[in-house]
Parts: C-alpha cells; structure tokens; sequence
C-alpha cells in the first residue's frame, strides 16, 4: 500500500440497503478478457521523455541546440564548434575561449533541466574533450548561490584528439543545482578547450545504463500497466518532411552515435531513450510491447506515394528482424553485438498514429496500411497488425490479423454518453483505444471537445469517473475491445504542450502527482480478469457496474456518475465466503483535482462482510468502487 495517497483499511458490517440497488452476478457466459487491457501509451511530449523518465540531468548535452542551457563560469567566452565533433552523428561541440591573461576559476555550467535535483547518492557522470595540453578539472554539483555540494577531480589529457573523462558525485546535501565543470585559467590562458557529449545521471530504475528516473518509473510500476505503446503519438510522424520522422537505427548503440532530431512537439530529442531503452522498459515493468512504425505521413500532409513507399516498409522491416531476429540475421546480430543477445518478443505492431487526419485517410484505407501489413504478416504471420485509425476494411486487408486503434478525448458528460459505444461495432475488427482522457470541462450546452478552448491543466474527479464508466462499458464488450490506455502519461510543470496529464512532475522526486485518473486507472489495471461475467438487475446509469472473474475471485466495478449516494446489493452465486474487499476513489468535489505537493484524493480499502454471497457497499456520487470477492475462500 503506497503512501501517495490517504489510505485506510477498516471491517465493515452488511449494511441493511433502503431504496439501494440491487445487482445479481452470473455465473457463467460472457467474454474472455485480454490481459494486456488496461496499458499506458507513451511519446516524448511534455519533456516527458527527454527531462522526464529518461533520467539523464544535463539538457543540451551534445550541442545540438548550440549553447542553451550553458553559461560561462568567469573570463571566459563560449562557442559552438562544427569543424570536429565528437562523431559525425554529434558534430557540435562547445567552444571555451580563455584570454591570454586570464586567471583564476573558469569553466561552464549547466542547469539541466529546470534545475538538478540532487540527493545524497552517487551520480554518474561523463565528458569529452578536447585541446592542446594538461589540464585539471573539477567536475562540481554547484546550488543556487554557487556553494559546491559535491565535486570530482580530472586531470585531463586535453589532447588533439577527443579523450572521454568519467567521474562521480555524491553531494553533500538535497536540493537544487547545476553542473560545474571548471579549471584554472591560468593553466589554458590564451588557449581553447572543446568539450562535447557532457552527461549525469542519478541512480537509475533497476540499475540499468542510460535507464529510467526512479520515482516516475515506480510510479508506473505502481499502476500495474499490461502494456507499453511507444514510441508514439504524433512524435513518430514528424512535422516537416519525411526526414523529421523518428528513425529507430539513430536512436541505437552509444551515445555519441545517435543524432538525436527535432521532436514533434517544439523541443529536440536526444535519443537517448531509444528503441532498446523502450524494450529494456518493457522488461523491468513487465509490459507487452505494442510497437508503433511510421507509416508515410507527416503531419505537414506530406504522404509518401505508393510507388514511393517501399524503403519505408524496409526500414520497418529492418527494425522487427533487430528485434526479434536471432544472431545469423544481419539485424539480430547487431542487436546481439549491443549487449541483448535473446530476441524479444513483439506480437503487436501499429502502422503509423492517427492516419485518418492530416488527409491522410484516403492514402492509409487505399495502399499504405495494406502494403505494410503484407510485408509484415508475409515473414511474422502470426503478428497482430493495428491499423492506426478506423473506418475501412482493416479484417480484409491484414488478413483477419488486424485491429483498429479509436482515440477519444472528450468532455465528461459526453464521454458517459459513449458507454454503449463498443455496443454497437462490428465485431470482426479488434478494437484498441490507444487514446482516451477527458480534457475540457462540461459545458452547459453539452457537446463534445472544442479543441479552440483551453483544456484542463490536470485530470479532476468527474472527468476520472466518466473514463472509469468508459472503461466499464468497454470491458463489457471485451469480445471487441482488447486493450485500452490513457494519454499523454507525462508531464513536466511548466513544460507542457499538451494537458492534462495522468503524471504530472518536477524535478523534485517527492512532487511527483499521481492524478485523479491515475488512481482510477491503477484500480482498473490492478483487477484485471480472465473472462467478463455478466450482470443483471438495474439498468446501467447513473450506476454503472461490470463483473470479472479473476482464478477464484470475482471482481465489480462500480462508477456513480452524477447520481445519488446510494448503498448496492450484489449477489454473487455460489460463493462460499462471507468477506470481501472494497476500495473507493473519491475526492471532496467533482472539480478537485491532484497536482505537485497537493493530493486531495481519498483512496480507502475496507473489508465488507457478507451473507450467502451477497454483499451491500455503498457508492456515493462521483465514486468509484472495486470489490473483490475469493469466492473460494472460507
């Protein structure tokens, strides 16, 4: 039990129900229910990536936005050099330029992003240089009024060639800071010193190089996702050409070999987090991997011709035989040579993100879709292809191995009003929701989104209990609906481009805000069953319920949607136990929302006991509610 949220466990007698409902459990029909349902999807927006999970602390750390975030430490002036990086991938590097009568302390200095957050631990850091002698340096944690909090001697080669450096902090104290990295300038008076690829890092989730910021990977652990789709999103599209796409070879191998790009959504990508981090994620969370594949559209309009498309399929291609190709293949043994020897396993593949906009629809239903899944299903016939909108023969063109991606974000009312959406679609199409939140307020007049309106800055009660009543109605047509997720997952404070967010975060680890909706998603994703079972005895609204079976436990949901507080009576047959769990999320109004530092959600567990395999709780309005019964259990 986490300690993010106001958390009780109490015992709790069978009420006697006045006017409550009364709901009855079958035993037996209803659907299989995939395992992977309740996931998360993820691109680098937000600075969610870069500045976010991936837990590198320098911003700017190959130059490529030329001096940002670098500032000058004394008498001394600073350049970006093109004419001999570090690698050709990393051309830039930065230029110190000391005068000839220079003295005293030099160097440069860089505030990360928002700042570093340090803590009394080791972090990790390196540096190449360049230059034309001997040099000591000092590699420091430095705080806001320039005290040194932890620092590292180098003595430096500074020869004609790059030379990489390594060093370690372990600061003295928490808070705030920037990397120093300074000489005497006395030593270099008159000379120029380049240095490129400056890198630290904290300690990182389960240990791995170049991997994951803890507390937001713990988080996510914490919410018990099936799986992860990545890498996006409009962020693998590109806004400006075919070359701004995401390129997953250039985001491989060392650092210093990847280029990084100018992400979709206004700031550069490192690449640090690359197609082996996503899958390395995959492992340490134990998430289905849904990888996503460019799939010929930018979302300038450009749209790649069919004669055109096929290096597009190839480099698609290339990146699946990297994945899971054994070590005789020229891809799986460049993977193999990169330290993960075993291929992975990948079953579902996206082609492309929301083709049916930026006129892309026509290009997509017609050639680009069914040509990528040719080439795929021809060599991985048993892969599950998803065409990243709706609305054509997706069964037809991915020989009956395809689902079809719907992304909803809504206001609250109108998002209840879709309950029996997944009711009405044919069933022969798969249905991933890679895409759902609520993002503006209810409006008077009703309607959906007007995306011309401000949006909510961070996920309030009502709108988490009109997606826990979207999720009921499509875990109830589990038969179509496979998988579902939220989006976006993360966020930065006051480096958003996109809001609300299910995470929102500083650079202070004990301020990251798990959301209204994050909550109702880890109940969900938390009690995940093998098969649905269907329920009878009231009419779905402004109570809306479903049931699982879960081994021997049966699991309700239960969302109360602008109704009255009300005390339920549900039936289970066949149940041989007389106690149950009940957790509910609840939160002091329908606009209350969670954000950095200030968490007013009320998450509480009780134990319910029973008669004869029924049970009464009660839900008040706006709540949401899971019990859980081990039928089993004496």
């Amino acid at each position: 039990m986490n300690m993010h949220h106001k958390c009780c466990l109490v015992a709790v007698s069978l009420w006697t129900c006045v006017q409550g409902l009364n709901l009855s459990v079958a035993s037996s029909g209803g659907f299989a229910v995939n395992p992977m349902f309740h996931g998360i999807m993820f691109e680098d927006i937000n600075y969610s990536g870069d500045g976010g999970i991936y837990a590198e602390l320098i911003q700017n750390r190959g130059f490529q936005n030329g001096t940002k975030n670098w500032a000058a430490i004394g008498d001394v002036s600073l350049f970006i050099s093109t004419a001999n990086g570090v690698s050709p991938a990393l051309p830039n590097s930065l230029k110190v330029s000391v005068p000839a009568n220079a003295s005293g302390t030099v160097g440069i200095r860089n505030t990360g992003y928002d700042g570093i957050w340090t803590a009394q631990q080791e972090y990790q850091g390196s540096f190449y240089i360049q230059g034309h002698g001997p040099v000591g340096l000092t590699a420091s944690l430095l705080s806001a009024t320039s005290q040194t909090l932890g620092s590292s001697a180098i003595n430096a080669s500074a020869a004609k060639d790059w030379q990489q450096y390594n060093y370690t902090l372990t600061p003295s104290t928490t808070g705030n800071s920037s990397l120093a990295i300074t000489f005497d300038a006395a030593s270099v008076a008159g000379q120029t010193l380049n240095f490129g690829l400056v890198s630290l890092f904290p300690p990182t989730f389960n240990g791995r190089a170049n991997g994951l910021r803890p507390d937001i990977a713990s988080t996510l652990k914490d919410m018990a996702p099936a799986f992860l789709r990545f890498p996006g999103g409009n962020n693998i599209e590109g806004s400006a050409g075919v070359e701004s796409r995401w390129k997953w070879n250039l985001t491989i191998g060392p650092l210093e070999d990847r280029p990084g790009r100018q992400g979709t959504w206004s700031y550069f990508n490192d690449d640090g987090l690359g197609l082996l981090e996503y899958m390395s994620w995959c492992q340490d969370l134990d998430l289905t991997p849904v990888l996503a594949v460019w799939s010929g559209l930018v979302l300038d309009g450009t749209i790649v011709a069919e004669d055109q498309l096929q290096p597009y399929i190839d480099e698609a291609m290339d990146e699946l035989e990297f994945l899971l190709g054994d070590a005789s293949t020229p891809y799986g043994a460049h993977r193999a040579q990169l330290g993960f020897p075993d291929p992975f396993v990948v079953n579902h593949v996206e082609i492309g993100n929301e083709d049916n906009l930026y006129s892309g629809f026509d290009s997509y239903s017609s050639y680009r879709f069914k040509n990528f899944a040719d080439a795929i299903l021809a060599k991985y016939p048993n892969m599950t292809v998803i065409a990243s909108a709706p609305g054509f023969d997706i069964a037809t063109q991915s020989h009956g191995k395809g689902w079809a991606d719907y992304h909803q974000y809504d206001r609250p009312d109108h998002l209840v009003s879709l309950f029996t959406q997944f009711n009405n679609v044919t069933r022969d199409i798969p249905i991933l929701v890679g895409e759902f939140a609520v993002i503006q307020e209810n409006i008077p007049q009703g309607g959906s989104v007007n995306y011309s309106l401000p949006r909510l800055q961070y996920p309030t009660m009502i709108g988490a209990v009109a997606e826990a009543v979207y999720m009921i109605g499509a875990e109830i047509n589990a038969d179509v609906v496979q998988a579902m997720s939220y989006a976006p997952l993360l966020s930065r404070e006051g480096r958003s481009q996109w809001d609300p967010n299910l995470i929102s975060f500083n650079s202070d680890p004990s301020k990251t805000s798990r959301s209204t909706s994050y909550y109702v998603q880890q109940m969900f994703a938390q009690n995940v069953g093998q098969k649905t079972l269907p329920m009878t005895g009231a009419a779905q609204g402004p109570i809306y319920f479903n049931a699982m079976q879960k081994d021997n436990s049966v699991i309700v949901k239960l969302a109360n949607y602008n109704g009255t507080d009300t005390s339920i009576n549900i039936n289970i047959p066949g149940c041989k136990t007389n106690v149950a769990h009940y957790t509910t999320i609840s939160a002091p109004d329908g606009l209350s929302y969670n954000s950095p530092g200030s968490e007013v959600t009320k998450l509480v567990t009780t134990q319910v006991t029973g008669s004869n395999g029924a049970f009464s709780v009660e839900l008040a309005d706006l709540m949401v509610g899971v019990l859980v019964v081990d039928k089993d259990e004496a």
